[in-house]
């Protein structure tokens, strides 16, 4: 799946890695902030007040992870509230301590089927909507909301002004070989 921030990006600055995690490129990026609008989650930040600003965002520490560590907050967690892995090994260990410990939990795992998966995975004690979690996102990916109209992004922006440019040199071609004939 293409998080919602990656595919809203029209110029590539936000986009998911192979190892998962979303990453923000500053050099590529436009400045557009349509990552923050199409975010259900509200997880990139614009930094408004900076001389100079950047997008701030959780990447998993991907610096960490391409050195084979754990993201920083996994790793010092003393309690292993947070865990780092793939997900279906995650899943699975969520699905145990479900199972094995139904009065202790949810029975949800949030993030398995919110906007069709997320790289995040969480359990609660209490219902999420209480610890102001989204409820009302649905399992539908964003992007396949806007697949159709972004399809249509290139044309509109390269197609459009070339065929009216195109359109205007034929014009400006036809009123110069009128100008001479006279």
């Amino acid at each position: 799946w293409q998080p919602a921030c990656a595919a809203a990006c029209l110029t590539n600055a936000m986009y998911k890695t192979e190892d998962g995690p979303v990453i923000w490129r500053s050099g590529k990026c436009m400045g557009c902030r349509f990552c923050m609008v199409s975010c259900p989650f509200d997880m990139p930040k614009f930094e408004y007040h900076e001389w100079n600003p950047d997008l701030q965002k959780c990447t998993m520490c991907w610096q960490r992870l391409q050195e084979g560590k754990k993201p920083a907050c996994v790793a010092a967690c003393p309690t292993d509230a947070l865990m780092f892995g793939k997900k279906r090994d995650l899943m699975e260990i969520a699905r145990v301590r479900i199972y094995n410990h139904p009065q202790d939990y949810v029975h949800q795992i949030y993030g398995e089927q919110e906007v069709g998966g997320t790289g995040w995975l969480y359990l609660a004690s209490v219902p999420f909507d209480q610890l102001g979690f989204r409820t009302d996102l649905g399992t539908t990916p964003y992007p396949e909301y806007t697949k159709e109209f972004l399809y249509a992004v290139p044309v509109i922006f390269f197609g459009l002004p070339t065929l009216l440019f195109g359109l205007n040199a034929l014009s400006n071609r036809s009123n110069r070989d009128e100008g001479e004939g006279v």
